[in-house]
């Protein structure tokens, strides 16, 4: 059966049953970073822990197709479906929050033909309504009583990351302040960088791999998934940081850009070059 063999991967996970159609959704928790070196980009560890869980579920998804399951390719709201499958609750700031994990957690999911349902027991009671901690935390006024507005996130930001935005500060791709806050995460523990991570993430290394294109940039690619490391989205997102935070250490290596082959690459380092010289 295929409840079974889900259990097999010991990963939390649901199963929602909808119209002959079930929706199986995995969740794996994660630490945030005590703390980023100062010659380190922030790159949040929640993308290294999503990273890993996709490949996770792209192994079970082949597994379960292997095993004669007939798998259906969808677009799946995760943390709805994790929600009524038990695996949390979703707060005011739109992140699931689990019983054992916080908010800390990443969400993969895949959908199969057939009835299978397994329900999980972690969902929490809402204290948002008498809480509002991240509405303060919060340093774009994104979540206000109880409202959630994406446009001002500064992750929904970092997704159009040619534009330069003040905010970010060191932010290269995430930011957890609502989280920090929580009262959910109270017991979530924070972990050291390792020194492979932190050798990865140096900003120094992180602009020769960019020069070496998509295949350069596969140690980056190979922790945070090669969506997320693309040449220009992290060249972009690495300047904004470094110009929010006024880290003018790097100078040397940007100017090399200013004749990169790439023109979006090459706009951004004039950019940059043009914004310190003002």
């Amino acid at each position: 059966m295929l409840i079974a063999l889900l259990k097999q991967f010991n990963i939390d996970f649901c199963a929602v049953s909808n119209d002959n159609i079930t929706d199986i959704v995995f969740m794996m928790p994660y630490f945030p970073f005590k703390e980023y070196p100062k010659n380190c980009v922030q790159i949040d560890s929640f993308y290294i822990a999503s990273n890993t869980l996709y490949n996770k579920v792209k192994d079970i998804e082949k597994v379960a197709g292997d095993n004669g399951y007939q798998i259906v390719k969808r677009d799946l709201h995760l943390k709805k479906i994790a929600q009524v499958g038990g695996l949390g609750s979703v707060l005011d700031n739109m992140l699931l929050v689990n019983n054992k994990y916080g908010s800390k957690t990443t969400l993969q999911g895949f959908s199969v033909i057939g009835e299978y349902t397994y329900t999980a027991n972690d969902m929490v009671n809402k204290i948002c309504d008498n809480c509002h901690k991240c509405d303060i935390a919060c340093p774009v006024m994104a979540l206000s009583k109880g409202k959630f507005t994406r446009e001002n996130c500064l992750r929904h930001k970092q997704d159009f990351a040619c534009n330069y935005y003040e905010e970010v500060g060191r932010r290269v791709l995430g930011c957890e302040e609502c989280q920090n806050v929580c009262p959910y995460n109270s017991h979530i523990e924070k972990c050291e960088m390792s020194k492979e991570i932190a050798n990865i993430f140096d900003y120094n290394n992180i602009f020769n791999m960019i020069i070496g294109g998509r295949k350069g940039l596969q140690p980056l690619s190979n922790l945070i998934g090669s969506n997320m490391a693309r040449p220009t989205f992290i060249f972009n997102l690495t300047i904004n940081s470094l110009l929010a935070s006024k880290n003018y250490n790097y100078t040397d290596i940007i100017r090399t850009f200013t004749t990169h082959k790439n023109d979006k690459i090459k706009d951004k380092a004039i950019f940059y070059m043009q914004s310190i010289n003002n």
